[in-house]
């Protein structure tokens, strides 16, 4: 017992954080561990994401009440967390003086938003290229779309794929059973080679920021979110989260919600008890489509930058920060630097300078990895909720 505590991924965070701040220079020698950790990772998402979707979807899943209880879960997590950050922006920045940082010019080039590139991103052109390109939309929109397609079929035609697609994806599975036996080592090395080389003095130069993203997380992923679960599916939070800790710890050590979605099915489906055809719907949409942690920073970063800049956020500008937020992971995604881009469109559209996209250069490296674990609680949450009739139906059967 006290070895398997010792060898986790809450122990290797610890270690990682540890040795960061006794021993930062020699994080480049062990750094290859997590990068190929993050490596073999990142060579299941796609596949999992193809196959899981096309196996729930094409074996009878309800599509119907999936798709709508998964979105209208996720368009209500993550209003909250818009709205969260941008009253508590407004709340902290009010102390913070105009023109306190001597902010250099950041080049907006190439990151314009517009609709073609919205739509670009959730319509799939070429299969390979999508998959090439790591577009996780993509490939969840063409696994839908073949799902529904093979419902069509003649049922021998139907069965054959089925079995072929439930095989691959069992094997996937298999393999990441295997690649999470090395979890710990591979999350301490990244947790150690991230902070290693941390500039915490540009952090701590805006205190306020600091505290005000600390407390809307808090708010939202310590009390929002559990009461969501609680009323939502009777679970009890703190049940819940030792059940799926490993994919909230592994989101915090790899700072993406895409790479931690193989922990996260994993940890749902054998440790919670949800569904495959649940989580193989919802936390494909949840690593693209639905950012809480993004949108309550976002909303924060965008309030102090108008704080700094001297300009007064009318009440219908703050609405408007809380409808771009909700909408900036979607709006996003598959754009090389995307991030930066919809800052720079937020920035653009609330009529704020452009020099102050170094802001978000400089405080996004680090707050990336605690706001990527809120994202991957939202999404984990989500999916307990919407297992919840499943869940029933099983019970009565």
């Amino acid at each position: 017992m006290i070895g398997q505590t010792l060898y986790s991924t809450p122990a290797a965070l610890v270690l990682g954080v540890l040795a960061a701040l006794l021993l930062p220079a020699g994080a480049p020698y062990v750094a290859w561990l997590g990068e190929i950790f993050l490596s073999l990772l990142k060579v299941l998402i796609l596949p999992l994401i193809l196959f899981s979707i096309y196996t729930a979807l094409a074996g009878g899943a309800d599509l119907k009440r999936l798709g709508s209880r998964t979105l209208g879960f996720y368009l209500l997590t993550s209003a909250a967390a818009a709205t969260t950050g941008t009253l508590l922006g407004w709340l902290f920045s009010r102390d913070v003086a105009p023109g306190l940082l001597a902010l250099p010019q950041v080049s907006a080039e190439g990151a314009a938003f517009s609709m073609a590139a919205l739509v670009a991103n959730f319509v799939p052109q070429n299969l390979f290229a999508s998959l090439a390109e790591g577009n996780i939309l993509h490939v969840v929109v063409i696994a839908i779309f073949a799902a529904l397609a093979a419902r069509g079929l003649p049922a021998a035609q139907r069965g054959l794929l089925q079995d072929g697609a439930a095989a691959v994806n069992a094997l996937l599975m298999r393999m990441l059973s295997l690649l999470l036996l090395a979890a710990p080592v591979g999350i301490a090395a990244l947790v150690y080679a991230s902070l290693a080389g941390m500039d915490w003095g540009a952090v701590l130069q805006l205190r306020p920021f600091v505290w005000a993203v600390a407390l809307a997380a808090a708010v939202h992923a310590g009390l929002f979110l559990p009461v969501l679960l609680w009323l939502g599916s009777r679970r009890a939070p703190l049940r819940f989260l030792a059940q799926v800790r490993a994919a909230p710890a592994t989101a915090l050590a790899t700072a993406s919600s895409s790479a931690t979605y193989p922990v996260s099915k994993r940890v749902l489906e054998d440790h919670a008890g949800l569904s495959a055809d649940t989580t193989s719907f919802t936390l494909p949409l949840g690593a693209t489509l639905n950012m809480d942690g993004s949108a309550l920073y976002q909303s924060i970063l965008l309030i102090f930058i108008a704080q700094l800049a001297g300009a007064e956020v009318s009440v219908a500008q703050a609405l408007l920060i809380v409808l771009l937020t909700m909408a900036s992971s979607a709006g996003t995604a598959g754009i090389p630097g995307g991030g930066i881009a919809m800052m720079a469109f937020m920035l653009d559209l609330l009529g704020l300078p452009q020099t102050y996209l170094a802001l978000y250069l400089v405080v996004d490296r680090f707050f990336d990895y605690p706001i990527t674990a809120v994202n991957v609680w939202g999404d984990l949450i989500v999916a307990a909720v919407v297992d919840t009739p499943k869940r029933a139906a099983r019970a009565d059967g």
